[in-house]
């Protein structure tokens, strides 16, 4: 992260999570009043990702623990749009959006938005809770 980024917290999830599963889809499962919940969060526009261990990670990157922040003035978005043929590069906005989870560490999107999916009740019948 460079001197001129800044995070912004756009969403904490809610409770602690028990399991999270992620590709441009983040679905996660919790336990709120002793009952059972499943919601997520769909990252739409989606131009790259990139994850790093927790044990890579750096101080900045925990900042995000277990909510969505979005690095603003973002050098890897700049980066990405650069990268993009010219007819795209301004088709979608590009934002940089990351979450750090315990035990898995930094996830990272440029995309164009996100939406949190509705809580429902129950697990997500493909995550383990093992």
């Amino acid at each position: 992260m460079s001197g001129a980024n800044t995070i912004k917290e756009v969403y904490e999830f809610p409770m602690d999570l028990i399991d999270a599963r992620c590709a441009d889809l983040l679905r996660y499962n919790y336990i709120r009043s002793r009952e059972r919940y499943r919601s997520g969060i769909r990252f739409k526009g989606v131009a790259a990702t990139r994850t790093r261990a927790e044990r890579c990670c750096r101080a900045w990157h925990i900042r995000a623990y277990e909510k969505l922040v979005e690095v603003e003035n973002s050098d890897w978005a700049k980066e990405i749009r650069a990268d993009t043929d010219e007819r795209w590069q301004d088709h979608w906005q590009m934002h940089h959006y990351m979450f750090y989870l315990k035990d898995d560490g930094a996830f990272e999107f440029i995309a164009d938005s996100w939406e949190i999916l509705p809580e429902e009740k129950g697990w997500w019948p493909d995550i383990s809770t093992a």
